[in-house]
């Protein structure tokens, strides 16, 4: 027992050094490369003449450099020039890390036609060197700066690059080839069987590229591509992250492809990925199956997706739910969220998982869970999610709150019985300080509720009435407006909404006061037993508080009930 006690006097001890010595005060985080500026960097630049070159002051300066160009500094061209031809003298050295920094700074500094000319030589040197890291990356700059017209004299070592018995290399040709299809598509096309003979490679980085740049080579010709990615999902890829971009690939297909043979061998291949050892992809075949089901009209009254049952898929987003990542968490319940807009009661299913996700220490995940609980919710549990909403409205971002307002509105829709809470819930947050979008999405929840919701038609005409007492949007108050003139007279009471309307005609601006006036015509056309009143209220003082006269008005009362 002493020794355990030991023990654990000195874990605590060492666990407090470490937090002291660790711990940064953001206050006193200074930016070591804030105080760079242009002129001391191109008076600096000299040192890239240098005999012999000092490697550790070069690889500042290029940093320097580097860090200039990102935080948006503009160079004059005759400056660009001058740092060019002298970081290209720096191919003389052959520091591995000043070889790198040096490549990185001429596809910064974006060379014209004729300054790529001058290293062009170089490149073309390195991509031809022992030394593997110089050709990879040297392969990579060629892919940027590269001239079009000059593609066709380095295409047999960039096809030779591809089959490259050094996976860096190979993959570094194969990015090389996506970038140069965009300006030299009949160059790359040229390359289609090393392409392929790399798909089949073990190692996963380059049977990733492979796959991405023979998707490239055939997406334009449907016949093609369709006989690739089948070809493709009957065989087995080696590597997670080519097995995901195929699975994306299939998606795909079976979205424009309505054909029994291809539906048959991809919906098979998807099934399978279900059952892979890698978490990655069975995540994006479960995902693909709630895409599918979006647009699977057949069975969207059931659990099918195009003849295949989608319990399983379902069954892995329910199970990624209790992950202890909080990525995996976050990507099952975006993905159930996906799902419900479709087939709610498909994702009800995981409905007991999504609820301890309402406490989870990443807001986004907590929102996405009770949105779609809303979506695929019992109306007994409706008072208990308003609650939870309300308790993190105000941590959340603005796309996040526009969805959980979407989903508010559709279970009010749903369950109409429980509008008093739901409105007033959607009321509270118009008072809220919030963005233009956000009030118009709350808005258009109110005014859709009271058109659909016969009940709720007077309270919901009470909480835009208030709404517009400190409406700083005109072009919402202006709707708000149209609305009341249109709704008000076929309420038990119109008189009571009057003096909302009045005091818009009174303190607001020339849009909402006109805005106003239409309003309460509307109201005097349709209720005779009010048209005297309003006739008096819009003889008395115009839009502006003033009199026929001109002179101002002092204390003019807002019309009370």
């Amino acid at each position: 027992m002493a020794a355990q006690s030991l023990r654990d006097t000195i874990k605590e001890k060492i666990a407090t050094a470490l937090k002291e010595n660790l711990k940064m005060d953001e206050r006193e985080f200074t930016n070591p490369w804030s105080t760079q500026d242009k002129a001391s960097v191109l008076q600096e630049s000299r040192c890239f003449s240098d005999a012999p070159i000092d490697a550790p002051k070069c690889l500042n300066l290029l940093t320097r450099i580097i860090y200039l160009i990102q935080q948006g500094e503009k160079f004059t061209a005759q400056e660009l020039t001058n740092l060019f031809f002298g970081v290209t003298k720096l191919f003389q050295a052959q520091c591995t890390r000043l070889r790198r920094m040096v490549y990185l700074v001429i596809k910064e500094l974006e060379p014209s036609d004729q300054e790529v000319f001058i290293c062009m030589s170089c490149l073309i040197k390195d991509m031809n060197s022992k030394n593997d890291c110089f050709r990879a990356n040297s392969i990579r700059v060629l892919s940027r700066v590269l001239d079009p017209a000059m593609a066709a004299q380095i295409d047999r070592y960039l096809k030779t690059a591809i089959v490259d018995k050094n996976p860096f290399v190979s993959s570094s040709a194969l990015v090389c080839g996506m970038t140069l299809h965009a300006t030299v598509p009949d160059v790359v096309k040229r390359w289609v069987n090393e392409i392929q003979d790399t798909v089949n490679s073990k190692h996963s980085m380059v049977q990733f590229h492979a796959l991405a740049l023979l998707y490239e080579l055939k997406k334009g010709d449907r016949l093609a591509l369709h006989k690739v990615v089948t070809s493709m999902a009957r065989n087995s890829l080696k590597s997670p992250m080519a097995e995901c971009l195929l699975i994306r690939y299939a998606t795909q297909t079976l979205m424009s492809e309505r054909d029994a043979q291809v539906e048959k061998t991809l919906m098979s291949y998807l099934d399978s990925c279900l059952r892979h050892k890698s978490e990655m992809v069975t995540y994006e075949a479960a995902r693909a199956f709630c895409q599918l089901a979006a647009v699977d009209t057949d069975g969207a009254s059931g659990h099918t997706v195009l003849g295949y049952d989608m319990t399983h898929a379902t069954t892995i987003l329910q199970i990624f739910l209790t992950s202890p990542k909080p990525v995996v968490r976050f990507g099952a319940i975006r993905t159930l969220n996906m799902l419900a807009q479709t087939r709610p009661q498909t994702a009800s299913r995981c409905n007991c998982d999504m609820e301890p996700l309402l406490s989870d220490q990443n807001r986004n995940t907590a929102t996405l869970a009770l949105t779609t609980l809303l979506k695929t919710g019992h109306e007994s549990n409706v008072e208990r999610l308003v609650k939870q909403i309300s308790s993190f409205m105000s941590d959340i971002t603005e796309v996040f709150k526009v969805e959980v307002v979407r989903a508010v509105k559709g279970l009010c829709l749903l369950y109409p019985g429980k509008y008093k809470v739901l409105m007033s819930f959607l009321s509270s947050n118009l008072r809220e300080d919030g963005t233009a979008e956000i009030k118009k999405d709350l808005v258009d929840a109110l005014i859709l509720i009271i058109s659909q919701v016969p009940a709720a038609r007077e309270v919901g005409l009470l909480h835009l009435c208030e709404f517009i007492e400190d409406c700083e949007y005109p072009n919402l108050c202006t709707r708000i407006l149209g609305f009341l003139g249109e709704e008000v007279p076929s309420t038990s009471h119109p008189a009571k909404y009057i003096r909302f309307i009045y005091n818009r005609l009174i303190l607001e601006n020339a849009l909402v006061r006109a805005a106003a006036v239409d309003a309460l015509s509307k109201i005097a056309m349709k209720c005779a037993n009010l048209r005297k009143d309003v006739l008096i209220l819009l003889q008395c003082p115009d839009a502006s508080g003033r009199c026929r006269h001109g002179r101002f008005r002092h204390g003019a009362p807002a019309v009370r009930r």
